[in-house]
């Protein structure tokens, strides 16, 4: 969102930057009515009286209408004026009188981007830079509209071409770095990231360039950003996205110690108390995590985020009981939240609540159509419920609307699984090429190789389960399933060793299932 906004900020002081271009476009001979207006409408612009300047240019294009120079000028104020959509349609206008226009075509792309309409942007820049290759602007929003719509390989080519563009913006900057650490060259992300240090807003941008290292997982060079800035006292500038990164970076010790000495500061607003629960959940700190998110939601009750960061804790540790009283809460709270009703949903599946999980997700859909949660939760818990046939109905639709999505298929795959071992051999089939097209999406996808390895195993193919099987031990090496099912494979295949050695890691893992639940005493230091 962050980097949304800054893109956006980024696009107007662009317009505006060019906004005396009509001046020096209105050098036609044409004379009269419509010049006097034009004139007018330019120099109240100037002015700042957006109002009376398109007042004016809009008289003077109403005269002469296929004048492009006047066009032009109507069309940067309304840009300037923030109405983009009707600002791009009479810059369309312009180029179509003046399709060599650069001025007009440039500023056209520039609010196609704004309005995110990125493949039209694209194509006004390609025009553009087909007539003037050199064109320094346009290849600059040419790499922006190329970074926005993920074609990284065109943005760090058009961005790193025009660098001095490039370091007038923090933006800009952020893009061709973004871009760089997208294609995997790390080292000249870096180097790009620090010419922020150098720009007179120093500080807004190396904290935006600290965002992007940490989206990308560079955690080292996030950290040394936030660190060089940092002085004697806490900065919840600093000091929140500094204990970001380190919890992104798993260090959750360094993280809580950030956020409390902000609190200790008086600087505890929400989103330091909500990022501190999610680190004392990190370090299993259960009770301390969820007592800092309740005080969080007492500050503030209209930040739904933090109700279901509450409620993703308290389910993921099978309080179920309090999640459901929360959601209950948050529905409440929050009735036109899609996500809300979706949290609840989950709940009441884990209660084994079936019917009315089923009503939460369905409410969650009316509230938000798109939303491949509320979906799949759906037809999980009509299948649960027993409903087959809607079940069936919802994963074959949802296969359509969520094509890439591989946890429908998965998921419609283990119903269809249990189907099977009725007899239903159609329904096993079904599954096999669901899982198999799985793989396909998602080669390392743990429950498709599972799943497809234990049905080989039940056929008899022990060399095909074992392969899937193996896989599916490497990408999960705590799923207890997986390594019985392999324990079973490799005893078929005359392998004891390796099926002792699977079942000691199956063993392992359901004694520390059953501790975690509290369903059988810890082993003492002997290990007995």
């Amino acid at each position: 969102m962050f980097c949304r906004l800054s893109r956006a900020r980024a696009h107007a002081s662009l317009v505006i930057s060019l906004a005396l271009f009509p001046a020096a476009m209105l050098s036609s001979q044409q004379g009269g009515e419509a010049q006097a207006h034009a004139e007018r409408g330019i120099e109240s612009g100037r002015a700042g009286d957006l109002a009376q300047a398109e007042a004016e240019l809009r008289a003077a294009v109403q005269l002469d209408p296929h004048n492009p120079e006047f066009l032009a000028a109507l069309g940067t104020f309304l840009a300037i004026d923030k109405k983009l959509e009707e600002s791009t349609g009479i810059f369309e206008e312009a180029v179509r009188f003046a399709p060599q226009d650069v001025t007009s075509r440039r500023y056209l792309a520039a609010n196609l981007w704004q309005l995110h309409r990125y493949p039209e942007a694209k194509r006004q820049l390609q025009i553009l830079l087909r007539q003037h290759p050199e064109d320094a602007p346009a290849r600059l929003l040419l790499g922006m509209v190329s970074e926005n719509s993920g074609d990284y390989e065109t943005a760090a080519s058009m961005l790193s071409s025009v660098p001095a563009e490039v370091v007038k913006q923090p933006q800009s900057i952020a893009a061709l770095a973004r871009s760089y650490y997208h294609l995997h060259r790390p080292e000249s992300a870096r180097t790009t990231l620090a010419w922020l240090s150098s720009r007179p807003d120093k500080k807004q941008g190396m904290v935006l360039g600290a965002q992007i290292a940490d989206q990308a997982g560079d955690f080292e060079t996030a950290r040394n950003l936030l660190q060089s800035l940092k002085g004697p006292s806490p900065d919840p500038a600093l000091d929140y996205p500094l204990a970001l990164v380190d919890y992104h970076a798993a260090r959750y010790a360094e993280s809580q110690s950030e956020l409390q000495q902000l609190i200790d500061s008086g600087m505890g607003t929400p989103q330091v108390l909500a990022l501190l629960g999610w680190c004392y959940e990190k370090q299993n700190n259960i009770k301390a995590s969820t007592a800092v998110l309740a005080e969080a939601i007492r500050l503030a009750p209209g930040q739904e985020s933090i109700y279901l960061d509450l409620g993703n804790i308290l389910l993921a540790h099978h309080s179920l009981p309090a999640a459901l009283d929360l959601a209950k809460q948050t529905v409440t709270q929050f009735p036109q939240s899609a996500a809300a009703f979706d949290s609840k949903g989950q709940v009441e599946f884990g209660m084994a609540q079936f019917t009315d999980a089923i009503a939460s997700f369905q409410k969650a859909l009316q509230l938000d159509p798109s939303d491949a949660d509320a979906a799949l939760g759906l037809a999980r818990a009509q299948s649960a419920a027993g409903l087959n046939a809607d079940a069936t109905t919802g994963f074959e639709a949802d296969l359509q609307r969520f094509p890439k999505d591989v946890r429908f298929r998965v998921e419609y795959a283990s119903m269809l699984i249990k189907q099977a071992e009725t007899g239903d051999a159609a329904a096993e089939e079904r599954a096999k090429r669901l899982l198999a097209s799985t793989l396909t999406l998602d080669p390392s996808n743990p429950v498709a190789l599972y799943q497809l390895g234990n049905l080989e195993l039940n056929h008899g193919l022990f060399a095909e389960a074992r392969q899937h099987l193996e896989r599916a031990v490497k990408v999960a090496p705590q799923s207890s399933e997986a390594h019985f099912a392999l324990a079973r494979a490799y005893r078929r295949l005359k392998r004891p060793a390796d099926a002792a050695r699977e079942m000691s890691a199956y063993g392992k893992l359901k004694s520390e299932d059953w501790q975690h639940q509290g369903m059988g005493p810890a082993a003492d230091e002997s290990g007995k």
